[in-house]
């Protein structure tokens, strides 16, 4: 196992995935995939990447835990139960090289809106906001695989300090990854490969996460957001790319 150089690589990319994730509060699965995904049997990886994912926002929600906005997450978990039924049945009505499509033009449009327009007052938490962000956050996460840039997009609305985003947005993502992994149990997708992919990246996303911590206790609240909101683009462009590519 030691001298498989896929799951060094594994680890490598989640080594990366975690130090992103410590800074912005997302985006782990985003760099790792890319790095890994033409090495890897897709039985194997997205199993395992749910697994890492799980980790990394767990141990990232456990570091920012009491900075963790409880009242605005009940919204958001509470929305995304409709949105994943919605986000399910679009599926059968539209292929998905456009949902990405639309998704990613949707993000890179409102990056391109913030970065030119000034920051305006901050909405707070409210039931409504929540609800419907944690609706469209289940819609794509269950039809393209993308389910934090809606949340992460709720946060800059209500005006999250980067504290509470990063330990709030870690535990939305930590309840989302349970539920998958338990379908993911259910159809028999952990195998022993999978959990030696896990054994590597697991600690490698922490190890990550640890050394950003250092880095995003000095980032100041302006430039923690342009971070959010530059995670956020690459997340557009990502969907872009699928989707032109799936066409």
């Amino acid at each position: 196992m030691l001298d498989d150089p896929s799951l060094w690589l594994f680890a490598f990319a989640w080594f990366l995935a975690g130090f992103v994730n410590g800074i912005s509060g997302m985006g782990a699965a985003m760099v790792a995939l890319p790095i890994v995904a033409g090495s890897m049997n897709p039985a194997i990886l997205v199993p395992a990447t749910t697994v890492c994912v799980t980790i990394i926002s767990a141990s990232t929600a456990w570091v920012f835990w009491r900075h963790t906005r409880w009242h605005a997450l009940k919204a958001l978990l509470v929305g995304a139960v409709p949105g994943a039924a919605a986000g399910l049945g679009i599926l059968l009505i539209l292929p998905t090289s456009v949902l990405q499509l639309a998704a990613g033009v949707i993000m890179i449009l409102f990056v391109a809106w913030q970065f030119n327009h000034s920051q305006g007052k901050a909405h707070g938490d409210t039931v409504p906001a929540g609800l419907t962000a944690g609706f469209f956050a289940g819609f794509v996460n269950t039809s393209i695989s993308f389910g934090n840039p809606p949340v992460a997009i709720y946060s800059l609305y209500a005006g999250w300090n980067q504290l509470e985003t990063l330990g709030s947005m870690n535990v939305y993502t930590f309840f989302v990854c349970l539920i998958t992994m338990a379908a993911h149990a259910s159809a028999g997708l952990y195998t022993m490969d999978v959990f030696e992919h896990a054994l590597f990246g697991g600690p490698a996303t922490i190890l990550g996460m640890m050394a950003a911590l250092p880095i995003a206790k000095h980032i100041s609240q302006a430039v923690f957001r342009r971070i959010l909101l530059l995670v956020i683009a690459a997340a557009g462009v990502v969907c872009l790319v699928r989707g032109l590519l799936a066409l």
